[in-house]
């Protein structure tokens, strides 16, 4: 029997006090709470931080917002004044009304001569302004230009007066207070035989050049001119027409003259090629349809039409071929019809809207561009005359019956419809529909031009060629960086790459615009060469380098082979630019712009999509090859060891390995490249040319949302159309990065579970 074994037991720790034990456990419960509250802190700051940018992002979009959303608000219209005016009865074709730009005054013409005038405030009678020529000759016609209130009065006896109502205003303690007088510019006489005019139309330029027409009851036609200070002309106009005369109109500066009938019919002369007959005849439409009302809208580039049956038209001309020299007009717009006959047209004096009556008492205030109803009221009988105050922010509409009715009216953004912004529109003196962006003119008659299509194709098309130049070279950069390249050399190259995100946008778009464009211009054949031998290059290079025996390669160290490449790209820069002129001469007749504008029909631009390939490409670069290297390198080794063991060659393991299992992280680097370029604005600014075009060819230039807004922006009055719309601008770069980011993230999430497993 085997002896026990005694085994000495473990020692027992001495027994601490109570007040030492307390200590030893108190130490580590308050650095555990000093440890939750660190922990809860930091938790709070980064909810609290998370949420900030969340709160941030969201008050952006919602300011951006409410900066833009005014822009498809419906137009206001509200009845401010209802009076009769006192013993007055207009007569159609003689009688005109108007409002000062104070809105302190309406006046009409009364057929005795006089300007009758009431304080619209409070619809209080003035008095009356005599017009001292009419007092010997009798009023039988008359015409009110919606620019500075011309006046131009036909006479019973052959004379045709010109004359302006102006209003000056003074200021006291009082307030504002505005005169209202009459200035009698020029009397001439337009028919030798003393006959009356029945029609009459004029206008002024903004020299001060009168120009006029007139139409006697004989049946004679006159054109006339006048300048202060200068001689007046009138001449005969010829030629015969078919009906009775119911309208007329001359354009400013007496280029162009439009007789309407009432058989339907409306006659074009071109005053300044031939006289004597007309240029175009015409049929506006059959079964009894004519001419009510018709007048220029702003700009004189453009007639609006109403007919008896209520419809109103636009009218402008357009060339059928780039090489003719004249212009047909043809009906390009309807607008939405009148429920009774038209009688009148009153346009805007600073826009181009236009006002039209309705025998039934229907007023409706129109826009060409955007071909909108922008307001519907009614009067209180067949409207006789109409005046759209000189602010655009009045309506005054008398009757036959000499009731009279004011609206106020809030319409700041007239121009602005789906249609303009997203859709092709025809503008005066375009041939066709087209998308445009031109925003603003040298005058109140130009048709501004919101089309965002061109800046939206802009944008991508300067992202496709950027990213067309970069994202090769930078996943193949990153490739080669992260699996071939020699440790030493990566860690010079990498962070020469990653410095290359640091450099200035505008330093890029200066370089791009002064030195990279003149270059390419010059060039560009060159180039292309370059492109196509280099790759030549090292496929014969890579054949050879296979022929060298292996005791030879051995003496290399892997990845220094790159060393062998920077003579090769010396050698295709080279060959490049000494094959660039031989292709010119032997296929382009020795001059590749001339060609490409014979072909194609398109300008070769200096500043193109060819040099925002390469300095858009240069700015994504490094971005893009940061985010593949780094996706690439982190791609596990056993993948890698597991390929190589089984027989894969290095190149086999790149492309079949670990190209596909960090494709995820590529993506997201080209995604993230996308959105530079998307939103690159001094790169496309400088180096583009700027121009709003809309152009899928490389040899034109583009402007882009981004460089749109910081063009415009400084220019754009607060509040104004343009302000607005660059501000929907905004919103759509916005929507436009927040779809493609957020597409791309479904794919790379789908792409990261897909190699997951592997």
């Amino acid at each position: 029997m085997q002896a026990e074994t005694d085994i000495p037991a473990a020692p027992t720790p001495p027994v601490q006090s109570g007040a030492s034990a307390r200590g030893s456990l108190m130490v580590p419960r308050k650095a555990a709470r000093r440890v939750k509250i660190i922990d809860r802190l930091a938790g709070g700051i980064i909810r609290f931080g998370g949420a900030s940018v969340i709160i941030a992002v969201a008050a952006i979009f919602v300011f951006i917002g409410r900066e833009a959303l005014p822009l498809f608000l419906p137009a206001e219209s509200s009845l401010q004044e209802e009076a009769d005016v006192p013993g007055f009865v207009p007569v159609p074709g003689v009688t005109v009304v108007g409002v000062d730009e104070y809105e302190t005054f309406a006046y009409w013409l009364h057929p005795t001569g006089a300007l009758h005038l009431v304080a619209l405030e409070g619809w209080k009678p003035a008095d009356p302004i005599a017009i001292p020529a009419l007092q010997k000759h009798t009023l039988s016609s008359a015409y009110r230009s919606a620019v500075k209130d011309h006046l131009y009065l036909g006479t019973k006896d052959g004379h045709v007066l010109l004359a302006q109502v102006r209003f000056s205003a003074s200021y006291s303690e009082t307030g504002r207070v505005v005169k209202p007088r009459l200035v009698e510019e020029k009397l001439l006489r337009v028919s030798e035989a003393g006959s009356p005019v029945t029609h009459v139309f004029g206008r002024h330029d903004s020299q001060g050049r009168a120009a006029f027409a007139a139409l006697c009851a004989d049946g004679s036609l006159a054109v006339g001119s006048w300048e202060e200070g200068g001689d007046a002309v009138v001449e005969r106009v010829g030629g015969q027409w078919m009906g009775r005369p119911t309208h007329l109109a001359v354009s400013e500066g007496g280029r162009a003259l439009f007789l309407a009938t009432d058989a339907g019919r409306l006659y074009h002369w071109e005053l300044q090629e031939d006289r004597e007959s007309p240029f175009q005849i015409y049929q506006l439409g059959d079964g009894g349809r004519r001419v009510t009302a018709m007048d220029f809208v702003i700009g004189d580039h453009a007639l609006v039409l109403g007919f008896n049956d209520g419809r109103v038209e636009q009218w402008f001309g357009v060339r059928d071929n780039a090489d003719d020299t004249r212009r047909l007009f043809r009906r390009i717009r309807t607008f939405e019809s009148l429920p009774a006959a038209a009688t009148t047209v009153q346009p805007s004096g600073r826009d181009k809207g236009f006002v039209v009556g309705g025998e039934d008492g229907s007023v409706r205030l129109y826009f060409t561009t955007s071909g909108r109803t922008l307001v519907r009221q009614q009067a209180a009988g067949a409207v006789a005359v109409l005046c759209y105050a000189p602010k655009l922010t009045s309506l005054l509409a008398t009757s036959t019956n000499g009731h009279t009715r004011v609206w106020s009216v809030r319409n700041p953004h007239p121009e602005i419809s789906l249609g303009t912004l997203f859709g092709k529109v025809w503008y005066e003196g375009y041939d066709r529909p087209e998308f445009t962006w031109q925003s603003t003119g040298g005058s109140d008659d130009f048709e501004s031009k919101f089309s965002l299509v061109p800046l939206i194709v802009g944008t991508l098309k300067g992202a496709f060629y950027g990213l067309l130049f970069a994202v090769p070279i930078a996943v193949l950069a990153a490739l080669y960086t992260s699996q071939f390249m020699h440790f030493r050399i990566r860690a010079l190259v990498k962070p020469a790459v990653e410095i290359m995100a640091a450099l200035p946008s505008v330093v890029i778009g200066f370089l791009a615009g002064l030195w990279l464009a003149p270059l390419l211009e010059r060039h560009v054949l060159s180039v292309v060469a370059m492109i196509g031998i280099l790759p030549l290059l090292i496929l014969v290079a890579v054949i050879g380098w296979q022929q060298i025996p292996m005791r030879q390669r051995a003496k290399i160290p892997a990845g220094m082979e790159l060393a062998l490449i920077i003579p090769l790209v010396g050698l295709a820069l080279w060959a490049g630019a000494q094959l660039g002129p031989w292709l010119e001469d032997w296929f382009f007749h020795g001059d590749l712009r001339q060609w490409v504008y014979d072909a194609f029909g398109q300008q070769f631009e200096q500043r193109n999509s060819i040099v925002i390939g390469f300095a858009m490409g240069f700015a994504v670069i490094p971005i893009i090859f940061t985010i593949s290297e780094d996706a690439l390198s982190n791609v596990p080794q056993h993948f890698i060891s597991g390929s190589l063991a089984l027989g894969a060659s290095r190149w086999q393991t790149a492309t079949r390995i670990i190209l596909p299992t960090a494709s995820p992280g590529i993506f997201s680097g080209v995604m993230v490249g996308f959105g530079r370029a998307v939103g690159e604005t001094m790169i496309v600014l400088m180096a583009t040319g700027n121009t709003p075009i809309l152009s899928f060819s490389p040899f034109n230039g583009m402007r882009t949302l981004s460089a749109n807004i910081a063009v415009e922006i400084p220019e754009a009055p607060v509040g104004g159309t343009l302000y607005r719309v660059l501000f929907l601008a905004a919103i759509l770069l916005f929507l436009m990065t927040f779809v493609v980011n957020t597409v791309a993230e479904v794919i790379r999430q789908r792409l990261r579970e897909k190699y997951q497993a592997v």
